[in-house]
């Protein structure tokens, strides 16, 4: 039986001086305090990434090629190394290590899953316990959109906010913020313009 392959689904992978990478995920967000928010950062995390980090993080032996300072491509092993970095509400940057996240649990209560717009990823809607809802994509731009290369970021989170009739915020690059005042009929809008989001 062949080795298992996974996907890279990360922010950034960087090689540190004892020559063992270090996995990086950035988050940032406006509305939330995501420092002091376990809960929030974990409902900001996709499936599919999760599956990921916590594959990494249990120590499973993963073997990786990366690129070091000086250009060469080395390679290597995964190793239990995640990094989240948060921005603070006073403006400065955080670094929380994922075991420390983990530790919490999702603030999510339930979630719906889009269907048609990512094949690899498709991305979910998530409610928090203040009925606020949390739209999270595993990566942005989506990696097997119908668009392929011409997807265009800007254009479909224009397109989002513009369509939808609900209080919606681009909170990051791979999450919008919906109003708690959004009801079941502006969650299904929503995921219906997922599904048929052609570009235009």
């Amino acid at each position: 039986m062949g080795a298992a392959t996974y996907q890279l689904v990360c922010d950034n992978m960087v090689l540190r001086d004892n020559g063992r990478p270090m996995i990086v995920e950035s988050m940032f967000s406006a509305v939330c305090d995501l420092a002091t928010d376990h809960g929030e950062i974990l409902a900001r995390i996709h499936p599919v990434k999760k599956q990921f980090f916590d594959l990494v993080h249990s120590g499973a032996d993963i073997g990786t090629a990366m690129r070091a300072p000086d250009g060469r491509v080395v390679q290597t092993r995964l190793h239990n190394s995640i990094q989240i970095y948060v921005n603070k509400r006073g403006g400065d940057m955080e670094s929380l290590d994922y075991a420390v996240v983990t530790r919490s649990t999702s603030a999510a209560t339930g979630e719906a899953h889009a269907h048609g717009f990512d094949a690899q990823a498709e991305p979910l809607i998530r409610q928090m316990p203040d009925r606020s809802f949390r739209l999270v994509f595993c990566s942005m731009p989506p990696r097997a959109h119908k668009l392929g290369d011409v997807f265009d970021m800007d254009h479909f989170g224009d397109a989002l906010l513009k369509r939808c009739k609900a209080d919606i915020r681009w909170d990051d690059r791979d999450v919008f913020w919906i109003s708690s005042k959004a009801t079941a009929d502006d969650i299904r809008e929503v995921l219906a313009f997922l599904k048929a989001y052609d570009g235009t």
